[in-house]
């Protein structure tokens, strides 16, 4: 049963109920920001600097969740951590969940990264490594491939279109198709002797993950790159090519920020990177500029609640599910309770997942999850966001206008960078007057020259030390 208020969605369940932020049901404030957005054809929100530093608000945020998690789940804890995280433009979502298989987890993994990894192979495909002698002898053509976990593979097209490899794979190890049976011996819990038989059913994702791997590159690579591009980096690339002007400008509005990093940063997103300390040029004093990470909305270990709305778990990839996010604080502030949840988790026991949390008042089936507001595409601070053009209901060629205090703050940019320039011209005219000044007359050649580079060394350094 669901009821609502003006505020929030409640979710019964049992006789309990769980409360959360409703994606629609935003606060006034926030309503009345977005419309304001929509009629100025803006996406860029900069928002009123906080009286708190980010440390304090993420601070804050932690300690809302501690307290929901202390008393388990209480009505009043929940509705003080919803109305905390909303203060800082993130939403508290409850949705029921169950664990998804790991072939999917593996799987929209990979296909985000556009890379694979080895892993722990099944005993079937080990068996079928190490002792070509016991093959089945087929041709590529002979497999069948329904029923088995490249299914889950083929729900994503680029994985689909490396079938004819997995089956030339397939018949090179000689596995057994589905009409045939390898047969080993084992034991039981009782320790009673029995017959396994294993068939092309019996494959794992890290199987098929291992033939792609072998097919592409050899089996000394343990990690390959399967796709011609993952979903992150077509992503990156859509995102900054639809976003540049606004994601710059909310980039310099953050403090301390270097125009240089911020220029080396969208390059790199052209590029569909966002990692620029794995790129040749990387400056050690872009140590302490804020690092942009791609994050799922709906997390890949939770696809499970795209399959149950009637969507496909590759759908955890669309664009629409990507937040571009500063890592700190609004990122770390997802994920402020990973740590405390894993020691506690579901009545008191320890679970295997750190990063969610249940309300044990009313059933491990509903978990809570931290995630930026409906409609938020990129988040560079808690007060700083970029909404998507098609949740504010713009066309995707609208030109978008900058809000106007950003412009002010280009403008004295600009002006800034004006006084600059009219700095280091001066101070190159000044050098070439001292140095006329002491170097007049031919008899003085060799002087003149040994001046004019240690004043070309000097001008040199003035100008780095402008600039950093």
């Amino acid at each position: 049963m669901v009821k609502t208020n003006e505020h929030y969605t409640f979710i019964q369940h049992d006789g309990q109920t769980a409360v959360h932020t409703d994606h629609t049901a935003y606060n006034a404030d926030i309503k009345r920001r977005i419309e304001e957005m929509r009629k100025n054809n803006q996406t860029l929100h900069i928002g009123e600097k906080f009286e708190k530093s980010d440390d304090e608000c993420y601070r804050e945020i932690a300690d809302a969740c501690n307290n929901f998690l202390r008393t388990h789940g209480g009505e009043k804890e929940e509705l003080q951590l919803a109305d905390t995280l909303e203060k800082y433009n993130l939403q508290l979502y409850c949705y029921p969940h169950t664990e998804m298989s790991d072939d999917k987890s593996v799987v929209a993994r990979m296909a985000f990264d556009g890379h694979i990894k080895k892993g722990k192979l099944s005993w079937l495909m080990r068996d079928m490594v190490s002792n070509p002698q016991k093959h089945f002898h087929h041709k590529p053509e002979d497999y069948d491939l329904s029923g088995t976990v490249w299914e889950v593979f083929k729900q994503i097209p680029e994985f689909a279109a490396l079938e004819d490899k997995i089956k030339k794979a397939l018949a090179t190890y000689g596995i057994p198709t589905q009409n045939e049976a390898y047969t080993v011996k084992d034991i039981n819990k009782e320790g009673k002797p029995f017959d396994r038989n294993l068939n092309i059913n019996n494959l794992t994702a890290r199987d098929f993950c291992f033939m792609l791997i072998e097919q592409t590159r050899g089996s000394n690579d343990m990690s390959t790159k399967v796709l011609k591009e993952g979903y992150k980096a077509r992503h990156t690339r859509r995102f900054i090519n639809e976003n540049e002007q606004e994601f710059r400008a909310g980039l310099m509005a953050m403090d301390g920020v270097r125009k240089d990093y911020v220029d080396a940063l969208v390059a790199a997103m052209k590029r569909g990177l966002t990692d620029l300390t794995k790129l040749p040029g990387y400056k050690k004093e872009w140590d302490n500029q804020p690092v942009v990470d791609v994050h799922h909305i709906v997390n890949v270990k939770d696809v499970n609640s795209l399959e149950e709305s009637g969507k496909s778990f590759a759908d955890v990839n669309r664009y629409e599910n990507m937040c571009f996010i500063v890592r700190h604080p609004s990122h770390d502030a997802m994920h402020a309770l990973e740590t405390d949840l894993a020691k506690i988790g579901y009545n008191g026991e320890p679970i295997s997942r750190n990063d969610i949390f249940y309300n044990r008042k009313i059933d491990r089936k509903f978990i809570y999850r931290i995630q930026p507001p409906e409609g938020v595409r990129c988040m560079f601070g808690l007060n700083s966001v970029i909404y998507d053009k098609k949740y504010l209901g713009l066309d995707e060629n609208t030109q978008t206008n900058l809000p106007d205090t950003v412009k002010k703050e280009n403008a004295v940019q600009k002006a800034d960078s004006g006084n600059e320039k009219a700095k280091e011209e001066s101070i190159r005219r000044s050098h070439n007057s001292k140095y006329h000044a002491r170097n007049r007359g031919p008899w003085n050649l060799k002087d003149s020259r040994r001046e004019s580079n240690r004043i070309g060394r000097e001008t040199i350094n003035d100008r780095l030390n402008q600039h950093h």
